[in-house]
C-alpha cells in the first residue's frame, strides 16, 4: 500500500521559502519587487533599487514565468543583502 501525499510538494515549498526571504530582504534593505503580469501569468519580475535595476526574471516564451527565487535569494546575498524582517 502506498502513502498518499499530504499538502503541497517539496518544490512547492521550497519556492515559498525562498519567496518570503527574498520578500523579507527586500522590505529590510528598502528594494522593491515589482511584478509585471496579472497574478498567476507573470511576465517578469524585477529587483529595483532606487529606480535601478538589481535582479530580473523575464518570461522567454508565452508560457507564464517561473520564478526562480533561490536564484535571486543567493543574487542579493552576493550583493550583501542579507537578513530580513521576522
Amino acid at each position: 500500500m502506498t502513502r498518499k501525499q499530504n499538502g503541497n510538494s517539496k518544490k512547492a515549498i521550497l519556492k515559498k521559502v525562498f519567496y518570503n526571504r527574498v520578500r523579507r530582504c527586500c522590505r529590510k534593505h528598502g528594494l522593491d519587487l515589482v511584478f509585471d503580469g496579472e497574478h498567476r501569468n507573470y511576465r517578469a519580475v524585477q529587483l529595483l533599487k532606487d529606480g535601478q535595476l538589481l535582479f530580473g526574471d523575464y518570461a522567454t516564451d508565452l508560457n507564464p514565468l517561473d520564478i526562480n527565487w533561490k536564484k535571486i535569494h543567493e543574487g542579493l546575498v552576493a550583493y550583501g543583502f542579507r537578513g530580513g524582517v521576522k
